[in-house]
């Protein structure tokens, strides 16, 4: 499984990273230039200690000898512990002596001192450190350091608006209105203006589709009303029966447009209830209105389980499957069969054009029901419904026989 990380995270990945090497690399440097700095002093001591031993003020050091020492940068360091320690643990780079007098460069803890002891006297110097080159490298790191957590939680601050842009979106989903303003004028900003632009065409879009509709089957159910006031009138009850079933077929396909209309535009609500699958037949049957129902669709319930599903919506789907089945049947008859986790929709027919995923999609025929009614929305709306209540479709074809089968429990592999 792929793990995925968030801008933020990578982000501050990048930052940590990037401090780390820039504190490795100026720990280098700074190692570099203080073996070249010592390298340097001891170079100076040496030479110092050989002018010393030559000297003649050698043999009588006295206050202007410290003078001197001190003109050329060094200071004596107190007759302390660490004085002591110097001489004891301190590695000697270079030493001389000369009658009385020793003089030693030692290494100390990446320092260097000068030692110089004598009859009638002892003491150690450290040169002064002037090298600014050491002193630059030190100011430039912190001054990066301190640009660089600059950046980060600038960087940082900037990406606020992205959580909020999110939760905004997250809005959109649940149904709740957005509101992209108060943006910076970055890029962030224009993803906002956008993203508002974008939303408020498509509400655009939805009202006038919702009007159009509405208007539509408005104006419908008005001949519709009136023509079921004159077939109450006809006097042939024969004739009178049949103009009544018409109609009413007319206004069941009317609402179920709607009820497909709000279902896909997400205004529609789900009511999950546990009904007995032969519940949601009946209702499929009903909506079907075939009066030879019972001989054309074969029927056979090796169980009746219960399901928890809306029970309009989810009939709607039985009715789909059993339509299409009889529609595209070469001998116009079909199966039903349930069983306790899933139920199955079986007619004979020819093999389909494409795979199954082609006609889940809208609008969508091959050269096999062109001569078909129908806009071809048939199994995508099953399709569609059976996401919304986690249900799983599944095809197969044998036997010359199609296989349209539904799990609403857990799926066996059948």
């Amino acid at each position: 499984m792929i793990q995925t990380y968030t801008i933020r995270s990578k982000l501050i990945g990048l930052f940590i990273l990037t401090f780390i090497m820039v504190c490795v690399l100026f720990i280098v440097l700074l190692q570099i230039e203080k073996n070249a700095h010592n390298e340097k002093i001891g170079i100076k001591q040496e030479e110092l200690i050989t002018i010393l031993s030559a000297s003649e003020k050698s043999n009588h050091f006295n206050n202007e000898f410290k003078k001197d020492l001190e003109n050329m940068g060094f200071k004596e360091l107190k007759q302390n512990d660490l004085a002591l320690t110097i001489h004891q643990e301190g590695r000697k780079l270079f030493e001389a002596k000369e009658q009385d007098c020793t003089f030693s460069s030692l290494l100390y803890r990446h320092n260097i001192y000068l030692s110089i002891v004598c009859k009638h006297f002892d003491g150690i110097f450290k040169q002064k450190d002037n090298d600014r080159v050491y002193g630059l490298l030190l100011t430039s790191f912190f001054f990066f350091s301190f640009l660089l957590i600059f950046m980060y939680f600038s960087v940082l601050n900037s990406l606020k608006p992205f959580k909020k842009l999110k939760n905004e979106i997250i809005k959109i989903n649940s149904g709740q209105t957005p509101d992209f303003k108060n943006y910076s004028k970055d890029e962030i900003g224009m993803i906002a203006l956008e993203f508002d632009k974008a939303y408020c065409r498509n509400q655009d879009l939805i009202h006038s589709r919702q009007l159009f509709l509405r208007t539509i089957m408005h104006e419908l159910k008005t001949p519709i009303g009136k023509g079921r006031i004159i077939s109450e009138m006809t006097k042939d009850e024969k004739q009178k029966e049949r103009l009544i079933d018409i109609f009413k077929r007319m206004n069941n396909l009317i609402n179920e447009f709607a009820k497909i209309e709000n279902l896909f535009s997400k205004n529609y609500n789900l009511i999950l209830e546990n009904h007995n699958f032969s519940t949601f037949l009946n209702e499929a049957r009903n909506s079907l209105l075939r009066d030879d129902f019972d001989k054309v669709i074969k029927i056979n319930l090796h169980d009746d389980p219960i399901i928890n599903a809306d029970i309009e919506i989810f009939s709607l789907i039985i009715k789909n499957l059993l339509d299409n089945a009889l529609k595209y049947s070469t001998n116009n008859t079909c199966e039903l069969e349930c069983f306790h986790n899933y139920f199955v929709i079986k007619n004979h027919g020819q093999t389909l054009e494409y795979p199954l995923e082609f006609y889940l999609k809208a609008f969508t025929r091959d050269k096999n029901t062109k001569d078909k009614e129908g806009m071809g929305l048939g199994l995508y709306i099953i399709y569609e419904v059976c996401k919304l209540h986690n249900f799983e479709l599944k095809y197969e074809f044998k036997n010359h026989t199609h296989h349209f089968k539904v799990f609403f429990g857990e799926n066996d592999g059948l």
